[in-house]
């Protein structure tokens, strides 16, 4: 509940021409389905294997190779955590980069299917960091919107910030 409406509120604030890098994540699989790209090639998404951590480094590629053009990461809280080490290479590399967070404190997707499946879920839930200050301790710069509408501004901002600028979305943000 309420994906769809911070997928909304993303697509309209991201600039026509921006390349985006997404893990395996709520938000994404929801986005691939309602956000419609009219340029192919602008959406990068792991598809089949699986993999947990590819937004933020394929992103900090992507933005290196399209110099100046907005590029943009949408990653998972559990994602996240496989190479959140690579904030510091675009903070080095000075690199104006979104990063989505997700942060939902699990892997959401996997507890719905082991609850459509009628399984109890198991080791789903997780202790996340302090990703906002985790950024910081880094070099980025950390947001948090508070509503729907302040997505833009924030989004707006990291496009021109010089350094990457982590932005933590919750479900609570749609509420």
């Amino acid at each position: 509940p309420g994906i769809a409406e911070v997928c909304d509120g993303l697509r309209t604030a991201v600039p026509a021409n921006t390349m985006i890098y997404s893990d395996m994540t709520q938000i994404a699989y929801t986005a691939k389905v309602i956000w419609d790209m009219d340029r192919p090639g602008h959406w990068h998404h792991p598809y089949g294997f699986g993999t947990l951590g590819y937004a933020t480094p394929a992103a900090i590629g992507g933005a290196i190779a399209r110099q100046g053009a907005p590029t943009l990461a949408i990653i998972g809280d559990y994602g996240f955590h496989y190479t959140m080490q690579e904030l510091g290479v675009a903070v080095e590399l000075g690199l104006s980069l979104p990063i989505i967070i997700w942060d939902n404190g699990k892997l959401g997707a996997i507890e719905d299917s082991m609850i459509a499946a009628q399984i109890a879920p198991n080791a789903v839930i997780q202790r996340n960091p302090d990703f906002l200050a985790l950024a910081a301790a880094y070099g980025a710069v950390a947001v948090q919107p508070e509503t729907l509408t302040d997505i833009a501004p924030a989004l707006e901002a990291a496009f021109k910030a010089g350094v990457p600028t982590v932005i933590r979305l919750t479900p609570a943000l749609a509420a």
